[in-house]
């Protein structure tokens, strides 16, 4: 989603309308095992987000702006995650206290890099690890490219809040659980590469919040089979249901997080225990917001919008807006 055609300004008198040129255009899902043409151009016009930080259709990288907040939502598929996501930029570039804070309007990009490897590779349960490490380079990648240094003769721009649709937290959950949903698709090897891979990223902390939607598994798909896609290989109830025990098991640890936070404010236990305890998290060095995808659209809408806007306010130096947790680091 690209931060200078979402909003476009009507004459005085009328209400501003956030838009998404040009990604009012679906693209054409037209990858190998389609209809055999790939038009990855395309990746580029989707109003889902932009397969990496390189803008090709303007010719310049786009790079993280000072005080910028990075967001990754993961979560279970069909659970809303990409609505959710364009649904928090449009209510960020619109906020009046964002824009006075930072004298403009908050830009805002929605990236989604396995868009890519989605196009470019079948799921072949032969092939599933490939793709899979695919994918978690791919996330890392973006991460790494949004961080680049200027230099001369390159073209930037600049993004204020960084939108992941799945990323380098979800590779992990997936990483545990395609093999043990079948090992051939994941041998151990294989698992090992992935999550380092993954880990690096956790440690570099490239990511500041992790926004986890999940629906039931047969929510999950009964959905997908409402959008005619089919059922492939993990797309099915037994996958579906091993998968969302792990996003269960990390709604859970941060429940403990959140216990153990207060011991250590109130002085029951030190830092070192707090770190100790939580070192082995599926979700950790970051902020977690879980989201049930089976409430009312407006309530995920507020809890999303209001954590990225504290967070990007206190990143500017409003700290009264945020009540900064040492839970997050």
């Amino acid at each position: 989603m690209s931060h200078d055609t979402m909003v476009e300004e009507k004459s005085e008198g009328e209400e501003k309308e956030v838009i998404t040129r040009p990604f009012e255009k679906l693209i054409e899902r037209n990858g190998p095992g389609r209809n055999g043409h790939l038009k990855i151009i395309e990746l580029y016009s989707s109003p889902s987000g932009l397969p990496s930080a390189i803008d090709v259709l303007n010719n310049q990288l786009i790079r993280k702006a000072p005080g910028s907040v990075t967001i990754e939502a993961i979560g279970m598929t069909k659970a809303g995650r990409s609505q959710r996501l364009m649904d928090a930029a449009e209510r960020l570039i619109a906020d009046e206290k964002l824009e006075e804070i930072l004298g403009r309007k908050p830009i805002v990009t929605i990236f989604k890099p396995n868009s890519i490897a989605k196009n470019l590779f079948e799921k072949n349960p032969e092939t599933r690890a490939d793709f899979h490490e695919y994918i978690c380079n791919l996330h890392r990648n973006v991460l790494l490219e949004l961080k680049q240094p200027p230099r001369q003769n390159i073209k930037y721009s600049y993004t204020d809040v960084v939108l992941l649709d799945r990323g380098s937290y979800d590779d992990i959950f997936w990483s545990y659980a395609l093999p043990e949903f079948d090992g051939k698709l994941l041998p151990e090897i294989r698992r090992k590469d992935s999550l380092d891979m993954s880990e690096r990223t956790i440690r570099d902390r490239l990511i500041d919040i992790v926004i986890g939607i999940n629906v039931p598994p047969v929510i999950s798909l009964e959905r997908e089979g409402k959008r005619g896609d089919g059922r492939g290989k993990v797309m099915n109830l037994e996958f579906l249901s091993l998968i969302h025990r792990f996003y269960t098991k990390a709604e859970s640890e941060e429940k403990i997080r959140k216990g153990l936070y207060s011991l250590y404010k109130s002085g029951q236990i030190t830092e070192e225990d707090y770190n100790e305890q939580t070192k082995d998290f599926l979700i950790r060095n970051t902020e977690y917001v879980s989201i049930n995808g089976m409430d009312p659209k407006e309530t995920n809408s507020n809890k999303i919008f209001y954590s990225i806007k504290k967070q990007l306010l206190y990143n500017h130096g409003i700290p009264e807006e945020l009540e900064y947790k040492m839970g997050q680091t």
